[in-house]
């Protein structure tokens, strides 16, 4: 194989031609392809950064909500707690000042019972004593004579 330097000539010309038409032709349009590639992956990276930070955003939120309604949950839970002990309390109260009130009545009521059998017993031994003392005078007594002198006696 002979080298000639007019064949290394013709092939650096046309080497150089076929890289200023390819650049010329190709470079511009490959390179506007390729920033626009670059662009839209950018846009795409920022995009993904910009929805990660709106999710963790999101997640602190509503874990705070959660928080939030947690505590209230408990706070709900301690005020029906004290609520039903007030309620209780007062149900207790209640029942204590009725069983107070039947414990008066039941009082009264034995109070007059006695009353009543005490006036009762005085009447019957005041007319045992009549007849006792008109038996033993033969005589009759009036029931107001032997009445004075048994109130005197229960006084005595």
């Amino acid at each position: 194989m002979d080298l000639h330097p007019v064949d290394i000539l013709i092939n650096v010309i046309n080497i150089l031609v076929l890289f200023v038409l390819l650049r010329v032709i190709l470079w511009r349009p490959v390179n506007r392809f390729l920033s626009g590639r670059e662009q839209r992956v950018i846009a795409r990276h920022e995009e993904a950064e910009k929805t990660l930070v709106d999710a963790e955003a999101l997640k602190q939120e509503y874990a705070a909500n959660l928080e939030g309604i947690e505590a209230q949950g408990r706070d709900m839970m301690r005020e029906s707690e004290i609520k039903a002990t007030e309620e209780a309390e007062e149900i207790l109260l209640e029942a204590r000042e009725k069983a107070r009130n039947m414990l008066e009545e039941a009082r009264d009521r034995i109070a007059d019972e006695k009353k009543r059998a005490v006036d009762n017993a005085r009447r019957e031994i005041a007319e045992l004593a009549t007849d006792m003392a008109e038996r033993i005078l033969k005589r009759e007594v009036m029931p107001g004579d032997s009445m004075s002198a048994v109130e005197d006696f229960f006084r005595d």
